[in-house]
């Protein structure tokens, strides 16, 4: 019998990417004497980040920089600048050098575990978001951000961990438990993993991906019992477009076990 695959992480969870609009405001706290030229460069590099010149708005917020190192909200903005387009190294010299000229900025410390998460490095990521707990420990997108680099490290556990507390951050959010889920299925853990999507479903009973999941680990766990699993994923998913060839898939493997074919 066909055996289908998990659907992956459910979904950008909390932070997502950097939000550069959320970062274009104002000249931001200021570590030291910021020169009137740097001011002007600044404001130059926001407008013409507002009119989608990156490239232009990179060079005025470095002009500023280089007039006042010390420039924080630059520092900031030319590192979203230089995320958007992937070059990761250059974002993460100026959020470094952010959080250097103020340890307590969340916002810094969000942006920096971000670009070490695309880059890979995930100990850097760690350390950036467990600094950034420690400001804000309630911080659901910072939980949900250090369990996805924990899983990238391979620590499972501490995903786990990391992910439960962004559920209890906001209960109604289904996509903890079901990355939780994933993690559960992934291992093996079937059991577990139908726990984590049925948290995950009761969090929002509209969440597709945790019916999908549900049955996938439904199935592995006893085949001959996965059937309302599936149907469930077949109600809820009917009608959208993006689960079409999915629902698809699931009737013919309901069809199938229908006919005893599944053994």
């Amino acid at each position: 019998m066909k055996s289908l695959r998990t659907v992956g992480l459910a979904g950008p969870i909390g932070l997502g990417i950097l939000c550069l609009a959320a970062l274009l405001v104002g000249s931001g706290r200021v570590s030291a004497e910021i020169t009137e030229d740097a001011k002007k460069d600044f404001n130059r590099g926001v407008e013409l980040s507002r009119a989608k010149e990156p490239d232009s708005a990179i060079a005025a917020y470095e002009a500023a920089i280089a007039k006042s190192p010390d420039y924080l909200q630059a520092h900031i903005n030319v590192g979203a600048l230089y995320y958007d387009k992937k070059q990761l190294t250059d974002a993460a010299r100026h959020l470094k050098a952010a959080v250097t000229l103020d340890s307590t900025n969340v916002e810094a410390y969000k942006s920096l575990g971000l670009i070490h998460l695309q880059a890979k490095d995930y100990d850097a990521s760690i350390a950036a978001f467990q600094r950034l707990l420690v400001l804000d420990p309630k911080s659901k997108g910072g939980w949900a951000s250090l369990a996805q680099a924990l899983k990238g490290k391979g620590d499972s556990k501490g995903a786990i961990d990391a992910y439960t507390h962004a559920a209890e951050s906001d209960p109604k959010d289904p996509r903890p438990y079901c990355n939780i889920g994933n993690i559960h299925q992934s291992a093996g853990r079937f059991a577990e993993a139908i726990a984590a999507y049925k948290k995950s479903i009761a969090a929002d009973p509209r969440f597709i991906d945790a019916y999908y999941n549900l049955a996938i680990s439904s199935q592995q766990l006893d085949q001959d019992k996965c059937v309302p699993d599936y149907q469930a994923f077949i109600k809820v998913a009917q009608g959208a477009p993006k689960w079409k060839t999915k629902v698809a898939e699931v009737q013919k493997i309901v069809g199938e076990i229908a006919k005893g074919g599944g053994q």
